[in-house]
Order: C-alpha cells, then sequence, then structure tokens
C-alpha cells in the first residue's frame, strides 16, 4: 500500500471545529500496520503553531525515526489569504506557511499540502489576475528555498482552470496539485473527469473522502454519493496514478474506507 497515505489531525469538524483527542500515536500505529504512509495535519492549525511547535515537531521526528513509509504534510489552510490587498493580512498568511515549509523540512516530507484559497465569489478580473500573479511571485519563492514539492488542494474553485493558469505561470515541476474528491463533489460546478483531464500529470496525489454533495462532511469512502468505480475509469482513461490519502478522519472510518477500496477494487486497487 505505499500509495496509500492516513491522516491524523489534532482537530475534527462537527458543524464548528472543536477540540478533538490527539490521535498521531494512533494513527502511526495504524499506518505502520497497514504498510501505509502519513500526512500529518498537525501542523495545520493555529493552536498547534501558537503553542509550543518546536517540542512538537521533535516528538514528531522521535516516533517518525523508525517509520519506513512516507511523510507529507498538510500545511494552514484557515483564513489564509496570500493574495491579499491587506499587506497585514497576507504577511502573516505567508509566515504561517513558511514556518510549515520549515517543519515539513525538518520531518523529511516529501510534499507539502496548502488549500489554494481562491474565492469564486469574488467576481471581476482583477480579482483574478491579482491572485494569480500575487500566488506565482510567492511560491516561486519558496520552491527556490525549499526542496519538497507544494501541493495547491481545490477547495472551492469551481473548475480547474484557474490552478492550471496558475501551474502555468510559476512553471516549476515541484507545484502541482492535490485533488481532492469531497471538495470537487460538494464545490465544483464540474465534473472530477474535467479536472483529471485538464490537470493530468499535475495530479501526483489526491484527497480521498466521501459527502452527500451538499457539504464537505469526510464520511468514508461509500458512505456518500461519490461514483468511486467511475472515479477509477477517469483515472485509467488519462493515465493518471496519484498517491493517494484517507481524509477520513478516525481510525475506525479510515480501516473502513480502505476494506471498501480493496473489496470494491477501487483506485488503487483495481489492478
Amino acid at each position: 500500500m505505499s500509495m496509500i497515505y492516513v491522516q491524523p489531525r489534532i482537530w475534527k469538524s462537527r458543524g464548528i471545529a472543536e477540540h478533538a483527542e490527539y490521535c498521531f500515536e494512533d494513527f502511526l500505529k495504524f499506518a505502520r500496520a497497514h504498510g501505509c504512509n502519513l500526512e500529518l495535519g498537525t501542523f495545520a492549525y493555529a493552536n498547534a503553531l501558537d503553542s509550543n511547535w518546536r517540542s512538537l515537531v521533535k516528538g514528531h521526528q522521535r516516533a517518525l525515526s523508525s517509520f519506513a513509509g512516507k511523510v507529507s504534510v498538510h500545511g494552514v489552510f484557515q483564513d489564509i489569504c496570500i493574495h491579499s490587498n491587506d499587506s497585514k493580512i497576507a504577511k502573516v498568511s505567508k509566515q504561517r506557511i513558511l514556518r510549515n515549509m520549515d517543519i515539513a523540512q525538518s520531518l523529511n516530507a516529501k510534499y507539502v499540502v496548502f488549500h489554494a484559497n481562491f474565492n469564486p465569489f469574488v467576481y471581476g478580473e482583477l480579482y483574478r489576475s491579482n491572485w494569480i500573479a500575487r500566488n506565482a511571485a510567492f511560491w516561486r519563492e519558496v520552491l527556490g528555498n525549499y526542496e519538497a514539492t507544494v501541493l495547491l488542494e481545490n477547495f472551492w474553485e469551481p473548475s480547474p482552470e484557474i490552478l492550471k493558469k496558475l501551474l502555468n505561470e510559476v512553471n516549476m515541476s515541484r507545484l502541482k496539485v492535490c485533488l481532492d474528491t469531497g471538495h470537487i463533489n460538494a464545490f465544483s460546478k464540474v465534473p472530477i473527469e474535467e479536472w483529471v483531464a485538464k490537470l493530468g500529470k499535475q495530479i501526483p496525489y489526491m484527497h480521498f473522502s466521501d459527502n452527500m454533495g451538499n457539504s464537505d462532511q469526510h464520511l468514508q469512502i461509500g458512505c456518500g454519493n461519490i461514483n468511486w468505480q467511475a472515479l477509477t475509469a477517469v483515472l485509467e482513461k488519462h493515465r493518471v496514478n496519484p498517491e493517494i490519502v484517507l481524509e477520513t478522519e478516525t481510525i475506525r472510518k479510515t480501516d473502513e474506507s480502505l476494506t471498501y477500496l480493496e473489496t470494491n477494487k477501487v483506485y488503487p486497487f483495481n489492478r
């Protein structure tokens, strides 16, 4: 299962964010037992970055020192706006991201995931051009100073065009896309095949979770209305072979999702 990551987080969403029991050690044990990789959500939240984050990093380093799998990091996403016209908001957003990049480097992470945070409800070409220009300048600088690959994750983006334009503008091999199935099902105006066809090999990595199409519920695979066999066919058709993350919040839901993928021969168990 070298293509599959599981994801421990500090927070869980139940309408609003609430603090949950820290579960990194449980997920690490699960990953070892099932031959999975780990995407760390620990450092995606202000409560971790505003606490003794150095101690958290050292604890993760110790725990991961004998871990044979790959590690990736989910970066900050709440209220991050590097393209803001308010220079103070943009500055803090960039500082948060750079802190994540430092942490990822300390943990030898291959990938660092950040939400693209394009707001489709702000109309006008000026917003779009500003978003592309400021993101492009920032990510060029980041990639010049760090070795990890940055993955921009779709969230509210209604279609793949804006991400494709940004990738073309930056034109660097270490800026790619994390395609999130739950976000596409809940927020996209176009089907997932259009995303895969448009972005193709620029999708080395995907988040798998399910929902009913009206919110980002992070249900276990098979408990929403996403057609997983159709998704498998789309990936086969376009010859896209991403690593995947089971972004389903709990050990139970992760285990059930893994079983569903294998039993129903859903990617990457379709071969």
